[in-house]
């Protein structure tokens, strides 16, 4: 928001500038309207190349073994290392061991003694945790989830992708709402607002929460619980099924504005040439 916000701004008074500095035409604007669209359309689809891996919880997308790239049954989370322990299956209070797999909980990670307090606890003797230079059930686990150095190194490069494209769409948001009220009657501008305004909220900004909070859905490995006993919120996605279903979303319905772009600005140059 810090950075996306006065990028956004700059871009919309820039599109604006544009327009008086050049005097553009309706027709003109049309089409630096459509094409500052389909650049940042184009440049929307590289999002598919900023990759994060899955978070490595044991049992559920890791083996208990330690190895990560293994394959094994999963939604497992009871293993010979915790057999004894009585883990409860509700609970979600993830720990990192020292193999950089991410228990459910330190009884998961088979631990049997903690110091610290807080934040700083630290468990220890963890019967499932494997470490570098520790046997089996010599090593130790912290609280929380466990760092993943893809997300982190391809964080800065989604951020700049971003503002890029934000950048761009703004700069051609000015000349779409000036081509609104340059194709209708005086009259009719304050009712061809509304009307935008209304199919805007009508086509996107209401049914857009659930199918896309819905296909979000299908991308959760572990559902929490709640006391009450209901389904809770997601505590691990499939990371890369979120991206694909999410973006893919996204890039569908931005080719179809795309063609929209398209059809308007032919439109618009035939009537106004």
């Amino acid at each position: 928001g810090v950075i996306l916000l006065p990028i956004t701004i700059m871009g919309m008074f820039l599109g604006g500038f544009l327009i008086k500095k050049f005097k553009l035409h309706i027709t003109e604007m049309a089409k630096f309207a459509c094409i500052t669209f389909i650049v940042a359309y184009l440049l929307n689809l590289l999002y598919f190349t900023c990759s994060c891996e899955v978070l490595q919880v044991a049992g559920l997308t890791a083996p208990y073994s330690g190895l990560k790239h293994l394959s094994f049954p999963k939604n497992n989370f009871m293993a010979s290392c915790n057999a004894d322990c009585g883990c409860k299956l509700d609970q979600w209070d993830p720990v990192c061991g020292d193999n950089g797999i991410t228990y459910m909980t330190a009884c998961f990670a088979g631990c049997k003694s903690s110091t610290g307090t807080g934040k700083n606890m630290v468990f220890h003797n963890c019967s499932c945790v494997e470490g570098q230079g520790h046997g089996l059930g010599n090593s130790s686990a912290v609280l929380g989830q466990c760092q993943r150095e893809s997300c982190t190194k391809a964080f800065p490069y989604f951020l700049a992708l971003q503002t890029a494209c934000a950048f761009i769409l703004a700069l051609g948001g000015t000349p779409t709402y000036m081509i609104m009220f340059r194709s209708v009657s005086p009259d009719l501008k304050s009712f061809a607002v509304g009307i935008e305004t209304l199919c805007g909220r009508i086509l996107g900004g209401l049914p857009a929460p659930i199918y896309f909070g819905a296909l979000i859905d299908e991308t959760c490995l572990k559902w929490g619980t709640k006391n009450c006993g209901g389904s809770g919120s997601c505590r691990v996605y499939d990371t890369k099924a979120f991206r694909n279903v999410y973006l893919g979303l996204i890039a569908g319905l931005r080719a179809g504005c795309c063609l929209l772009y398209i059809v308007i600005s032919v439109l618009i140059m035939k009537r106004f040439k």
